[in-house]
């Protein structure tokens, strides 16, 4: 429930959030940058920033047509 609060309260102060799950390949990094202590056990991260001009919050993001994202190579041999 924090990360709910946490959500509404930036959303107030004009700003949006998004949770996401935490990849922990860079737990050494994370620790040796922000002095996390080691025996914390890291689960998500939340991004926090201004949202883009024009964007709706809750609203589904445009995207490109799949052709433009996507690219399938065949392999040879």
């Amino acid at each position: 429930m924090h990360h709910y609060y946490l959500w509404i309260a930036l959303e107030a102060l004009g700003l949006g959030a998004n949770l996401q799950r935490y990849n922990p390949i860079i737990d050494a990094e994370v620790q040796k940058t922000w002095g996390v202590p080691s025996n914390w056990k890291l689960r998500a991260q939340v991004v926090i920033g201004v949202p883009k001009e024009g964007s709706v919050p809750g609203g589904k993001p445009r995207k490109l047509p799949l052709e433009q994202r996507l690219q399938v190579k065949q392999m040879e041999g």
